[in-house]
């Protein structure tokens, strides 16, 4: 079979290697969708992984079963990390930071051609039948949203004054996380980006979206998107008191975020958000089928697998918004 390895210096190869084995209790899945994300980007980051088989954004079918929930046939979305869901951080709602979640994987990883789910992750695996392919792979990022609209305590029943919402959402960086963002607050946010045409790719969905040097617009919430001191003084500079900033990415090892005194003298909270446990992954999938977010909204290309270097590239300089390879 196909699949996708980063081998180091932001370069990805195509390579066969054998389908995997069924693990015990576990599913052996055909890839039907994986996106390409974001995070897999970040050559600090992928680099201590080397070599690393891309893919966590992904849906497939079951061809081989050790588990009944599952049969042949059945369509699913598997989290390729997964908690225990009994030890205290999970209880405490904390399941990122299980010992068994970051122990867990898909093998060889989900940009393949099929993919192995061990017993383990079959706690944040759902059915998605009712879901095309390709938005079933969008599940894991939009949990991510998901917690860190949580976090960052957004209420989607808010009472509303006068006909108007009465709690102003801002997002910073108009990327694929910032535009899901956008489309889940829907009407009640606005987003910036110092890139005009991430700005009309926004604008192009019917989103509220402004070019960063122009903006002025002050708010009770900000979420951050990309990972840099820049954006997080912009975020400093747009919050009223008591506001509330969300971290949604981590800077470069090399970097500290410098908190400024502002934060002491407007009570503004800040909150990170890292990845996404099993209660966000079904409020994404839930969202997804409430009409939320859809493929073609925030993928720019559909491609095959052996497209996948070349649309790496171009998404790592910013000439893409996102890539998506579609199994045959």
């Amino acid at each position: 079979m196909k699949l996708a390895r980063y081998v180091g210096d932001g370069k990805v190869e195509i390579v066969d290697e054998p389908v995997p084995a069924c693990p015990p209790g576990g599913l052996l899945v055909k890839t039907e969708a994986c996106g390409l994300c974001s995070g897999e980007l970040m050559s600090w980051y992928m680099d201590q992984k080397i070599p690393h088989v891309l893919g966590h954004e992904v849906s497939g079918v079951v061809v081989e079963s050790q588990d009944e929930r599952y049969p042949v046939g059945s369509k699913v979305f598997p989290h390729h990390h997964a908690a225990c869901m009994e030890c205290a951080l999970c209880l405490a709602g904390l399941q990122v930071h299980c010992g068994r979640w970051r122990n867990t994987k898909l093998i060889p990883g989900g940009m393949a051609e099929f993919f192995a789910v061990p017993r383990k992750n079959l706690t944040d695996t759902l059915h998605v039948e009712d879901m095309r392919p390709v938005d079933a792979a969008l599940i894991e990022p939009l949990a991510c949203v998901m917690k860190s609209l949580r976090l960052g305590g957004w209420d989607p029943d808010r009472a509303r004054a006068n006909g108007e919402w009465g709690f102003q959402v801002n997002v910073i960086g108009l990327g694929v996380m910032g535009l899901m963002h956008m489309l889940t607050l829907d009407s009640e946010a606005t987003g910036c980006d110092l890139n005009p045409s991430r700005v009309e790719w926004a604008r192009g969905l019917g989103l509220r979206a402004g070019v960063l040097d122009n903006w002025v617009t002050v708010a009770d919430l900000i979420i951050v998107c990309p990972g840099s001191q820049q954006a997080f003084n912009t975020a400093v500079a747009m919050a009223r008191p008591g506001a509330t900033i969300v971290m949604f990415a981590p800077l470069a090892p090399s970097q500290e975020l410098t908190l400024p005194q502002a934060l002491y003298f407007k009570d503004i909270k800040v909150v990170q958000s890292y990845s996404c446990g099993p209660d966000d992954t079904r409020a994404a999938a839930d969202a997804i089928r409430a009409g939320k977010l859809r493929a073609e909204q925030v993928v720019s290309d559909f491609i095959g697998i052996d497209e996948l270097p070349e649309a790496y590239g171009r998404m790592k300089t910013g000439e893409i918004l996102k890539p998506m390879v579609v199994f045959e």
